[in-house]
């Protein structure tokens, strides 16, 4: 009778218990009150429990499994396979060995069956799978801040508005460290202070920044503070400066349950977040400071421009007026009506030069997909009221890139400049048309020309400018002057299949 197979000595007789004992792997038989029969020495090694400790009573389950809950499940399994005849197929749980320490255990259980089929006990086979579930976890946790950190670097990327990469670089933070809210915090320099920026679930106006942000600001290293002001009882700040080639541009702080919230490795992971968001920071005033030199620079062109030629034409007539007065008295009429036409045309070419200076300073909008609306706005606000006949010949344009319509645009602009500068030309015609494969502009005037190889030798007029924009774009650049016979410019770009 398998009724007395429970016991040990009937065990051994079935050389049950020498195989439990042989095998490397956790083994253990239990009788249908949980009670230890056999703990073979793979179970002694893995629990640090002994065969003494263990076998002849259940109390082993209460010291591998000291949470109620976590025990109750594991009796509610072993009675299933009492009750049930059933199988247990692979379950990992934690158990708690004598030294304290946490192991993982996947283990199978098998139901003893004597010869009348009533299940008598059941035989448990145990794998210590602590090593792989730990790398499991590491390599989980690398992939999760990789991820993160993909995320907030594809978000710095293409994202330039620099409130809207707080506000979703914060929202994801929140989300990934479990944190109840955060702020953040930027430099100002004018000021000397800390500014509050994006803020969730927290109120910036009671919090502390001369204490707890300007500390993380000057040390460059996470800190934590406890019992802010307007701030959850019991709660903490984690605060993370945000920095970016040896600066601090300003600190991200995160309301917390507990400075042990986080780990070493996360605090790595939040301070190396903090500063690529530090770096878009950076990358922000950067682009500031572009502009303004940018604009700076224009401005500095635009003076020597209008010292050079218009400054320069208002002179001339000034001389052209006082000899023409000199000549009128003196009765020379016939040199009085000479200086009168140098005085008009000077006029004119200081009406022009004023025209494409005020045009320069407020340059209309370009709009993609409105290429030739944005020319012909040219023509009526610059060369038109400059005294020139301008005409723009086009027809109806394909869809062209933003890359292919700003290109044409600057290069018909460039044109369209030289033209007002150098040509004294009265007609100025631009030509925009196509084919199945190519989009081709021309510029053309009727005015004094010049030396093609000299000009471009020099590098003046912007030709180089020019021909750089055609190549950038796959293009073909052409010039086709001489001396009094005007100038045309052809670019030749291939369209995009």
């Amino acid at each position: 009778m398998l009724t007395e197979l429970t016991r040990p000595g009937l065990l051994r007789e079935y050389h049950a218990e020498t195989l439990i004992q042989s095998i490397n792997v956790w083994g253990n038989v239990c009788d249908r009150d949980l009670n230890i029969l056999v703990w073979n020495p793979t179970a002694e090694r893995t629990s640090g429990y002994s065969r003494e400790e263990t076998v002849g009573h259940s109390q082993i389950w209460d010291w591998l499994y000291p949470d109620d809950e976590m025990r109750t499940s594991i009796k509610r399994l072993s009675s299933r396979v009492l009750v049930e005849d059933g199988i247990i197929q692979e379950v990992e749980t934690q158990i708690t060995c004598k030294d304290r320490s946490l192991k993982t255990i996947a283990w199978y259980s098998v139901p003893l069956v004597d010869g009348d089929d009533n299940v008598q006990g059941f035989i448990t086979f145990g794998y210590d799978v602590t090593d792989r579930k730990i790398a499991e976890r590491a390599l989980q946790k690398a992939h999760n801040e990789l991820h993160i950190l993909y995320e907030i670097a594809a978000l710095t990327s293409e994202v330039k508005d620099l409130n809207l990469i707080f506000e979703r670089a914060l929202d994801r933070i929140l989300e990934a460290t479990r944190s109840k809210g955060g702020i953040i915090h930027l430099w100002d320099e004018a000021r000397g202070q800390m500014i509050a920026g994006t803020a969730r679930d927290v109120d910036s106006a009671c919090y502390p920044t001369d204490s707890l942000v300007r500390h993380a600001f000057d040390i460059g290293q996470p800190s934590f503070s406890s019992d802010l002001p307007g701030a959850q009882e019991g709660s903490h700040y984690l605060c993370v400066p945000m920095r970016a080639k040896g600066r601090v541009h300003g600190v991200i702080s995160l309301l917390i349950d507990h400075p042990a919230q986080f780990s070493e490795d996360e605090i790595t992971l939040l301070t190396s977040v903090a500063d690529q968001i530090g770096i878009a920071v950076e990358n922000a005033q950067l682009y500031e400071q572009s502009k303004q030199l940018a604009v700076s620079e224009d401005r500095r062109r635009l003076a020597r421009d209008l010292h050079d030629s218009v400054t320069q034409s208002l002179y001339s007539l000034t001389l052209f007026a006082e000899a023409g007065q000199r000549l009128m008295r003196s009765g020379d009429h016939e040199r009085v009506e000479k200086y009168l036409e140098r005085l008009g045309k000077t006029a004119q070419d200081a009406l022009r030069e004023m025209r494409l200076l005020l045009y320069e300073l407020r340059p209309l909008a370009f709009q993609s997909g409105k290429l030739t609306e944005a020319l012909q706005q040219r023509l009526d606000a610059v060369e038109r009221r400059a005294g020139l006949s301008a005409h723009l010949i086009t027809s109806d344009l394909p869809p062209l890139s933003p890359k292919i319509e700003q290109g044409i645009y600057h290069i018909a602009l460039e044109a369209l400049n030289n033209v007002l500068k150098h040509s004294r030309s009265a007609v100025v015609t631009v030509t925009l048309t196509h084919n199945l494969s190519s989009l081709m502009l021309k510029v053309s005037d009727n005015g004094v020309g010049f030396a093609v190889e000299a000009a471009l030798a020099q590098g003046g007029m912007g030709l180089s400018n020019m021909r750089e924009r055609a190549e950038e774009l796959g293009g073909m650049f052409g010039i086709d002057s001489s001396e009094q016979a005007g100038t045309q410019i052809t670019v030749l770009l291939p369209l995009e299949s």
